[in-house]
């Protein structure tokens, strides 16, 4: 569930501390981790062109600006993807890339088997003793002792609706498929998002160990309410213009992306789903066909995304929930309650970001489901 295009935020600590306590106790927080395998040359002075291939947020200008002013021999080249599996795509019909964002329970795990990040030498991650420790334990991240992904927004996605429309707020899955929002629905366009919003909405209370049968139940379900969604948004700009241009009353969205039409002055709220709501977790590795010469350019944003600055603005501008632990004494009273900074995350409600097991299988079933 990706971010502003992706992804009710909860305290940085207690979320992930609660969400995945198991790996919270790993070892992934030894800072040597990965330091031999990566791009260890002595760092210069960043400089020339770095290209950036990211979720639209990654370069938003207000949101990156400060790097774009701190180093400005540094030309960077940004393009956007919609989804985990666009950017697989294009990476491997050979778009070229030298730091590249992925969410763990879209793709990251699946890019590091593919090859596609090089090992990072956490040596020269100036910020990496202050992500949160079990952050650093979500699949992709770290990988036989290599760390390969830093990790640096987070969220949980849930309702968005137009409250001049509706009135009674949703707090169900289900209410994206009430025929009486018929053929103003969307969905978003990400497969490991619409199965489990559909697996939710059917009782299935953890869509990621689903039987083979459920998963075919599931595809089903889509297809039977497939007239429902007006369309599968893919991208914050497009889920925006539908809400803007009246299309849609309600859909699948996230908290941040809410904030912003209410700032344009659509009357669009966010409302949790009582079934269950979906953690992502996102954030930005080194390609392996990186430039040589782009590898410090590379090394001082990864620095800079994980810097608070920048996840001040994210966790105050999107509600985002970010990965530097002094973002709840680095933000005034106002950003903590409204980004839900300090709040205990009810545990049984919240699915850990996590691909499913066979994401292959998923895939397939929503591209059945759009075909269908």
């Amino acid at each position: 569930m990706a971010r502003l295009s992706r992804r009710t935020l909860i305290g940085v600590a207690l979320l992930f501390t609660l969400a995945l306590v198991a790996a919270a106790c790993g070892g992934g927080d030894d800072p040597s981790a990965g330091g031999d395998d990566g791009a260890s040359a002595a760092p210069g002075e960043p400089s020339g062109t770095l290209r950036l291939f990211s979720y639209a947020d990654g370069f938003e200008p207000e949101y990156i600006g400060p790097f774009e002013e701190e180093y400005p021999e540094v030309q960077l080249e940004s393009k956007s993807f919609g989804s985990g599996d666009e950017a697989i795509a294009q990476l491997q019909a050979g778009f070229e890339a030298d730091v590249v964002n992925s969410c763990v329970e879209e793709a990251t795990a699946q890019m590091v088997d593919l090859g596609m990040y090089q090992p990072l030498d956490v040596s020269r991650l100036e910020h990496w003793d202050e992500i949160w420790p079990a952050m650093k334990e979500m699949p992709g991240v770290q990988k036989d002792g290599q760390v390969y992904l830093v990790p640096v927004d987070a969220g949980t996605a849930g309702i968005m609706y137009d409250a001049d429309e509706i009135t009674t707020p949703p707090d169900s899955w289900l209410d994206l498929f009430d025929p009486q929002y018929q053929g103003r629905a969307a969905l978003e366009d990400l497969s490991v998002t619409a199965i489990d919003v559909a697996a939710l909405a059917n009782g299935i209370e953890n869509p990621l160990e689903m039987t083979p049968e459920q998963l075919e139940e599931t595809k089903q379900f889509l297809i039977d309410h497939k007239d429902n969604f007006r369309t599968f948004w893919k991208g914050e700009a497009a889920v925006k213009s539908l809400f803007k241009n009246g299309e849609i009353v309600i859909a699948s969205g996230y908290p941040g992306t809410a904030k912003q039409l209410r700032k344009d002055g659509v009357n669009v709220q966010f409302a949790a789903a009582k079934e269950g709501q979906m953690l992502w977790t996102c954030g930005y590795g080194i390609s392996s066909e990186a430039n040589p010469d782009a590898i410090d350019a590379a090394y001082a944003l990864l620095n800079y995304y994980t810097s608070l600055p920048p996840q001040i603005y994210a966790a105050t501008n999107w509600n985002y929930l970010t990965s530097n632990q002094g973002i709840i004494d680095a933000v005034p009273p106002e950003v903590v309650e409204e980004a839900s900074l300090d709040s205990l995350y009810d545990l049984e409600n919240a699915l850990p970001a996590s691909p499913p097991d066979d994401p292959s299988a998923w895939r397939a079933a929503w591209t059945e489901v759009k075909a269908g």
